[in-house]
């Protein structure tokens, strides 16, 4: 038996270190360069150190204003003492998000134990989740969403494992999880919407009444569960207040006036049904019906195994949550969910703890149904423990009807394929993840040359009077300051000649010897004497280097081609 319990250890300690490397190791180089939000996290990380301000001067902000969408700042937060210890760099600022997918894979051990009683199937299981894609991804990126993903799970664990009808003994539990789902409201816009509806819902309980057909709930419902949910819901209101108060709430609600569902489409209803009538009025194309169905189809859509394991939109494959040939769990899990989804339906009736999957899993993808995307990963990755713990019932089932209902030889040589197979696709993740993705999303998102350019740049600026910058990023300013761990000081004299509070589009502003420009134009910007230019277009060398006192540089990115030019003109 003490054998057994120290190979289970060994084995457990052995799936932990193997997640751990992959999540830490190589975190400089893969991804290759910063994108644009690591980027603004990084730099205000680096200004809150060396001011006590953000970029724009604003004292120890909740949120940072950044690209005029108030990150919230937790993550900035928590990095400084890696920035502070490392400096301005890849790994430093992405350690945050790694560590937070190694406490989401912790809080997924225990989550797995809820439901699979067998201490060596929920072992093995949680190996095999261990390597997902959207695991090892997410935590490779200073994301953070991750971090509010891994402050959720904790604390939406313990909320699945309180009793309520003991609530006076459990205190303590009850004050830790509202801290966690507090804090991951301080991390990421989502939760500030999954938190109130899930607790909502593990209140109410609304399958439950509607199985004891007690559905109407302001009839039957107690007092006692009535205060119970006014109580956490004003606790949670309490705790994110300063969230609100920081800052007008307007603003906070930008990326959503940006992104939302509701003003894309109004009315709902197609213009092509419309044809001039009032909508309303029509019984066939009445918006409420294509509310229903726009909300519905988006709901669906984070559920369906083909988006899920195949599928990847076009709008996911040009960003940060690219997961190179692949959807965010793997190939065959897609298959397994579905089993699982369908055992965890036939459970609702019997069992509290399957119910609040559900409503884990509604609450989860809220925040995303409401977008315009049919599927967009990253607002919804609360929702992608859970997807992960019907994946491991979908196993259970599998092993339970199949595999040990075959005897014989039969039984291993299932068992061996099985094997054979997650083993290959989990060095495929690995690969793709930290070998092939590296050249794959290097592009639009994660654009190359100011990793490389930027400290050349740096090197020569302090003799020349002015630099010119054409790119056609509206954000490649940040860039500039993160490579180069630009002084914050000089950065915030400049807050009042950057673009308002609300606006959207190209923020690039001029400060210092910096000049943004929509494009160089040689024939009249050869005129200028000691400037360095800076562009990430074609150019015509030739006619360059004809150019008395103009010398070329060009900046390579991680592909080996040209991505960025510095010319220097005397």
């Amino acid at each position: 038996m003490k054998n057994n319990r120290r190979l289970y250890v060994v084995i457990m300690v052995l799936i932990f270190t193997i997640g751990a490397v992959v999540r830490l190791a190589w975190l400089d180089t893969s991804p290759y360069s910063v994108n644009f939000d690591e980027a603004a996290l990084g730099y205000n990380t680096y200004s809150l150190i060396k001011t006590g301000r953000d970029e724009y001067g604003y004292k120890w902000p909740v949120s940072l204003r950044s690209f005029n969408d108030y990150k919230p700042a937790l993550y900035a937060y928590l990095s400084m003492p890696f920035v502070s210890w490392l400096g301005l760099n890849n790994v430093s600022i992405r350690l945050v998000s790694a560590l937070s997918g190694l406490l989401s894979l912790g809080v997924l051990y225990l989550l797995l134990g809820v439901f699979i009683k067998d201490k060596w199937r929920q072992l093995i299981i949680w190996g095999i989740l261990s390597m997902e894609p959207w695991r090892i991804h997410f935590s490779r990126i200073a994301l953070e969403t991750n971090l509010s993903m891994a402050l959720f799970v904790s604390g939406a664990y313990l909320l699945l494992t309180i009793r309520k009808n003991d609530l006076k003994r459990q205190k303590l539990k009850l004050a830790c999880l509202m801290v966690l789902l507090s804090l991951s409201a301080y991390a990421y816009h989502s939760a500030r919407v999954v938190v109130p509806v899930l607790l909502f819902f593990w209140i109410i309980d609304p399958i439950a009444l509607f199985y004891k057909k007690r559905f109407w709930l302001g009839l039957k419902m107690t007092v006692k569960k009535w205060w119970r949910l006014f109580a956490l819901l004003l606790l949670f209101v309490f705790l994110t207040y300063p969230i609100v108060n920081s800052v007008d709430p307007a603003l906070l609600l930008t990326r959503f006036k940006q992104e939302n569902l509701f003003d894309r489409y109004f009315p709902y209803t197609p213009k092509e049904l419309s044809s001039g009538e009032n909508v309303w009025l029509n019984w066939k194309n009445n918006p409420i019906y294509y509310l229903g169905a726009l909300l519905s189809g988006r709901l669906v859509s984070y559920i369906s195994p083909i988006n899920l394991s195949l599928r990847v939109y076009h709008w996911v494959e040009r960003s940060v949550q690219s997961i190179p040939d692949m959807g965010m769990i793997g190939w065959w899990e897609g298959i397994v969910f579905a089993v699982g989804l369908v055992y965890l339906l036939s459970r609702l009736k019997k069992d509290l703890s399957y119910r609040f999957i559900l409503y884990w899993l509604i609450a989860g993808a809220l925040p995303a149904v409401v977008t315009w995307n049919w599927f967009h990963p990253l607002r919804s990755l609360n929702i992608y423990p859970v997807i992960e713990v019907l994946v491991a019932l979908g196993l259970e089932q599998i092993y339970e009807k199949i595999v040990r209902s075959t005897r014989g030889l039969g039984k291993y040589l299932i068992l061996g394929m099985a094997a054979i197979m997650m083993v290959l696709t989990m060095v495929f993740v690995i690969n793709n993840e930290l070998i092939y993705g590296v050249w794959k999303n290097n592009g639009e998102y994660q654009p190359g040359g100011f990793k490389n350019g930027v400290p050349t740049l740096n090197k020569l600026q302090s003799d020349y009077d002015q630099v010119i910058i054409d790119s056609p990023h509206a954000q490649s300013y940040i860039f500039f300051l993160f490579y180069q761990s630009f002084d914050p000081q000089i950065v915030q004299k400049y807050a009042t000649a950057r673009p308002p509070p609300g606006v959207e589009g190209n923020l690039n502003f001029d400060f210092w010897k910096y000049k943004f420009v929509d494009r160089i134009d040689w024939r009249s910007d050869k005129e200028n004497k000691n400037t360095i230019f800076w562009t990430s277009r074609e150019i015509i060398a030739e006619e360059i280097e004809q150019t008395k006192g103009a010398q070329l540089l060009m900046v390579k990115n991680v592909l080996g081609n040209d991505a960025a030019t510095i010319i220097t003109k005397e």
